[in-house]
């Protein structure tokens, strides 16, 4: 029968590495706690609803390694050479975005370093260790954010800009060969390409009301000589 005998020091040390670590691994040490207090394997693995085998291997390599062979990335074997591969090239094309490895995505995601890393690595990995792998590397998902370039001009910038726009556009229409055009008729649109897709029938669902939300665009083009001014006005109906 497998008993553990822990000092006050390794006591105190197994407590802190359980309430920081993850979920699992703070399992793990969970079970070599239990242990320590007199439960046996059997004991334990009913109480956290596990295999007799597996709390029975934590514990030994409890005893065998410390607390680091509690961490799921601790491998007391050869080092895996595809998750060393694996690493290293996140870690390079996570420099690019991945539009620079011919992808249209601006940002990357678990299922596209899967990908590039099968394509470019030529080995079978996992989303779920390209994940851990990220993890491990102390990487964390965030939402990409819009963001202000830092060259941007300031608001008072832009509206100094806006006042010489419009100066301009008064000396235009001063002129005789001034031409204007209507949104009609410079056959000129804004609204973005029609894509085919795959949607749901009837999808999305015919709403009363939307005709109502829509917004008009009013577009105008001031045009003399070499001078073209396009302006787009959006109004709420």
């Amino acid at each position: 029968m497998i008993r553990v005998q822990l000092s006050d020091n390794q006591r105190r040390k197994l407590e802190n590495y359980r309430r920081q670590a993850s979920s699992r691994d703070s399992e793990k040490a969970l079970m070599v706690l239990m242990n320590a207090e007199g439960k046996s394997v059997p004991q334990i693995a009913t109480l956290l609803k596990r295999h007799p085998h597996t709390v029975r291997d934590w514990i030994k390599r409890y005893i065998a390694y410390g607390i680091k062979g509690l961490k799921r990335e601790f491998s007391p074997g050869r080092p895996n050479e595809k998750r060393k591969k694996l690493i290293e090239y996140i870690e390079i094309i996570l420099s690019d975005p991945p539009t620079m490895h011919g992808y249209q995505e601006n940002a990357w995601t678990v299922p596209l370093i899967t990908h590039a890393a099968k394509r470019d690595l030529n080995i079978e990995v996992s989303k779920d260790t390209v994940l851990r792998a990220l993890k491990d590397m102390g990487y964390t998902y965030k939402r990409p954010a819009k963001t202000v370039p830092g060259t941007a001009p300031s608001p008072e910038e832009k509206r100094t800009a806006i006042r010489q726009i419009v100066d301009e556009i008064k000396e235009l229409l001063k002129r005789k060969d001034c031409e204007i055009y209507a949104l009609d008729e410079s056959h000129f649109s804004t609204e973005p390409y029609l894509v085919q897709g795959w949607f749901k029938k009837r999808w999305p669902p015919q709403d009363p009301d939307t005709l109502q939300a829509r917004k008009s665009h009013i577009l105008w083009l001031f045009e003399s000589y070499d001078t073209k001014i396009l302006l787009e006005k959006i109004q709420a109906i």
